[in-house]
């Protein structure tokens, strides 16, 4: 599964331990390194049980985000979560990249919506991709956030 603000821009699901390991390492980076999330809240139960994607750029692992199969009131839905692209190369295109690949691979597998709780700040960026916020900001982390979600 490929995606391409760059030809060298390949998104990929992680299947092995190497590819599960820099999904971990770039998430403890961007999540406990830069917004001082507690490591016990970042790496969880939900990692054995998610399809976890890896976003590569010239054979570096640049991006990871995450999917969990969420079905909410009996309709297939998508939760995407602990999407990170490595500091240096935000802004690119790549996380939008990403993230056109994992709501990609759940219309495929015919996930009738796809939800994720937002940063505050990263509203815009999930808005390009059509999704829309609902309720009341919230606090996860410490860090102020907003569930949103898109019909597929």
């Amino acid at each position: 599964m490929a995606s391409k603000p760059d030809d060298s821009l390949l998104i990929q699901i992680a299947e092995s331990e190497t590819d599960l390991a820099h999904c971990f390492d770039i998430r403890t980076r961007v999540f406990v390194g830069e917004q001082d999330v507690p490591p016990e809240l970042e790496l969880d139960e939900l990692d054995k049980t998610a399809v976890h994607f890896l976003a590569w750029l010239a054979g570096e692992p640049i991006g990871v985000a995450r999917l969990l199969n969420y079905n909410r009131a009996h309709r297939p839905t998508a939760k995407i979560g602990r999407v990170a692209v490595l500091k240096h190369l935000r802004g690119k295109g790549y996380g939008l990249a990403l993230m056109e690949a994992i709501l990609d691979f759940a219309r495929q597998r015919d996930f009738e919506e796809a939800i994720l709780d937002s940063q505050t700040y990263a509203l815009p960026f999930y808005e390009k991709l059509g999704f829309i916020a609902e309720g009341p900001e919230f606090l996860d982390a410490g860090i102020p956030h907003f569930r949103m979600r898109l019909r597929l």
